[in-house]
């Protein structure tokens, strides 16, 4: 069973297309909030839903707009890097899945990351976690999962034209002039990560060997 199989409230999609991102501290609050209620992300990708789906139509597509405009602003040469240290993955989708990720985390972690993609390392001292990904699928379609089931209808069909260019899945890789392939490159952009997940972890199973 879906997990969103027992949405069914009365829902009034908006008569008009909606261009307006939801206030920014609402949208990490639900963020926050799902955090605090979850143990892993398909939990939270239920609490997420659960807090959506008390909301109208207008403020659920804007949580929608700032999360696209989130992603677009993690869309960098200095993110892809990160994104292949801590996943040792280049392709495109799964970098978008790493972006996810970064926002489900919450507003400091993503501030930081924003900032300086490095600093994720000051979260991850012991590189790899037990699924060996940092990515979360499927955090972008939460709200178009919402509109299918209440109406039947994509969410993109309610929303501004000129604001549908923040959604990024299929956006091309971010310019850059290094090998991102190259594992040795990934130093350039972030050290630090690449020493707890690279050097740090493979010494680590030379070391056990």
């Amino acid at each position: 069973m879906n997990f969103l199989d027992d949405i069914f409230n009365s829902f009034s999609p908006p008569t008009e297309k909606i261009s307006k991102m939801l206030e920014e501290d609402f949208f990490w609050q639900i963020i926050e909030d799902s955090l605090d209620e979850s143990n892993n992300l398909q939990e939270q990708k239920y609490s997420v839903a659960k807090q959506l789906n008390n909301l109208v139509a207008e403020d659920i597509i804007g949580f929608q707009l700032r999360l696209e405009n989130y992603l677009c602003s993690l869309h960098t040469p200095e993110i892809w890097c990160a994104a292949c240290i801590m996943n040792d993955d280049t392709d495109p989708k799964h970098f978008y899945y790493f972006k996810n990720w970064i926002v489900s985390q919450g507003r400091e972690l993503y501030e930081k990351a924003v900032n300086n993609a490095d600093n994720l390392s000051f979260y991850f001292e012991e590189g790899f976690n037990d699924d060996d990904l940092y990515e979360f699928e499927g955090f972008n379609e939460i709200t178009d999962e919402i509109f299918r089931i209440k109406i039947n209808k994509p969410i993109q069909e309610y929303v501004n034209g000129s604001s549908l260019v923040l959604f990024t899945e299929n956006s091309p890789k971010p310019e850059f002039e290094w090998d991102d392939e190259n594992m040795m490159n990934l130093q350039i952009f972030c050290p630090r990560l690449y020493k707890i997940f690279i050097e740090d972890y493979f010494n680590h199973d030379d070391d056990d060997e």
